[in-house]
């Protein structure tokens, strides 16, 4: 698929872009939309916002500590590891800040409706919403880095009643995960680059 055609799928396939009403005068100074060449085989299209992000203040909602994350996280008897899916574009744009996204496509100017990964402040904006809707769950049975989650037990009897707890939440607030980088009901995994197990914090065989 060539550059010209990759812009075309992502803005006509996906859901997260909408096209704009031609205006008489921009009220924003418009982006040039890009193909990220660093992974080519999952080419995304990707919008260089700099600009944008240089007028933004910075929010200054903290991102979890991850020694700590990860300490709370080993000696767990049973853990679930899930990452969601496209995390970023989950959340949704204000009405009024859509048109600040805009872009130039070969279509035509296209805005995002949901909030794009490129932004400043995504990560904070995402880590506030996590924090908001497993405010019950999270340093009890769960743990959370931004987009990746782990629901942790300390007894494998009652792991199932953390994770239907997890998803309950998941489910009123209409949540997705990506099930390729999920994994259920296991005694170890890899966590913030750490590997982490019932017997605690083991060295990334990845990285010896």
């Amino acid at each position: 698929m060539g550059r010209r055609e990759m812009q075309v799928h992502e803005i006509t396939e996906r859901p997260a872009k909408k096209a704009m009403p031609p205006r008489p005068e921009p009220i924003v100074e418009l982006e040039e939309v890009e193909i990220d060449p660093a992974r080519p085989e999952r080419r995304r299209m990707c919008v260089d916002y700099t600009d944008l992000n240089k007028a933004c203040p910075k929010d200054p909602f903290p991102l979890p500590r991850i020694d700590q994350l990860v300490d709370e996280t080993a000696g767990s008897a049973l853990l679930s590891f899930m990452d969601a899916f496209r995390g970023y574009h989950q959340i949704y744009m204000h009405k009024a800040d859509e048109e600040k996204t805009a872009s130039i496509t070969p279509n035509g100017v296209y805005c995002y409706q949901v909030m794009p990964f490129e932004l400043k402040n995504v990560g904070a904006t995402y880590t506030r919403m996590v924090a908001r809707l497993f405010q019950d769950l999270l340093g009890k049975s769960m743990v959370a880095y931004v987009d990746d989650m782990l629901v942790k037990s300390p007894e494998e009897s009652g792991h199932a009643q953390d994770l239907a707890e997890f998803f309950q939440v998941m489910l009123k607030y209409i949540r997705r995960l990506n099930p390729k980088k999920c994994a259920f009901t296991v005694q170890g995994g890899k966590f913030l680059g750490y590997m982490v197990t019932k017997r605690g914090i083991e060295p990334n065989p990845e990285k010896v």
